[in-house]
């Protein structure tokens, strides 16, 4: 069975006319919504743009210090090898002192006799036969030379003496040419090429 009923208001109450909330704020709400979305992108953008350039600075910091570091290192490994070269070579040059200094000491110590035979062996090497020659020697030689030549078994040698000659100077005249042999001659070949040079100088 249907009952009908009504609704009494009270009498002082007054009725909305319009709609509660009005067209146009909410599309200002929409709008404001779609402005903070934008804003929210592009600041997202601006940090991930700065992100990206950070991480180039700091590569690029690194592939600098790197290069930095390598260069000092290259510096250093630079001068060590000068310094080695340098070392090396005033080694080398004091050895070459040494040996030059030994040299002319063992050299100049050589007793008289012993110099005479080395000279007579090397123009025995020079001489290209066995032939009868004339060797030629400054006076104050002769004498000694002449014991040597007879101890070394040159018999075919004749000594003459050739005040024209230097003291402990040779000459050995054969029918092939004549062999020219000083000790000095002799000390300047056996030491280094500078050694004689100077001594030649």
């Amino acid at each position: 069975m249907l009952a009908v009923r009504k609704l009494m208001l009270a009498g002082d109450r007054q009725l909305i006319g319009e709609p509660l909330l009005r067209r146009e704020t909410i599309e200002d709400c929409l709008l404001a919504a779609q402005v903070l979305e934008v804003a929210r992108e592009q600041a997202q953008s601006i940090l991930d743009a700065a992100l990206t350039q950070a991480q180039a600075l700091r590569e690029d910091a690194a592939e600098q210090a790197q290069a930095q570091v390598w260069g000092q290192a290259q510096a250093l490994f630079d001068d060590w090898q000068t310094q080695r070269k340098q070392m090396w070579e005033g080694l080398n040059e004091t050895a070459r002192q040494l040996l030059d200094e030994a040299l002319r000491t063992l050299l100049g110590e050589v007793p008289e006799p012993t110099r005479i035979d080395s000279l007579l062996r090397h123009l025995k090497a020079a001489q290209p036969a066995d032939e009868a020659s004339v060797l030629h020697c400054h006076p104050d030689l002769a004498q000694v030379l002449a014991e040597r030549l007879r101890v070394l078994g040159h018999s075919n040698w004749t000594v003459r003496a050739d005040p024209q000659l230097p003291a402990q100077g040779l000459s050995l005249r054969t029918g092939s040419g004549d062999f020219n042999l000083s000790w000095q001659a002799l000390q300047r070949w056996i030491l280094p090429e500078q050694e004689r040079l100077q001594s030649c100088a």
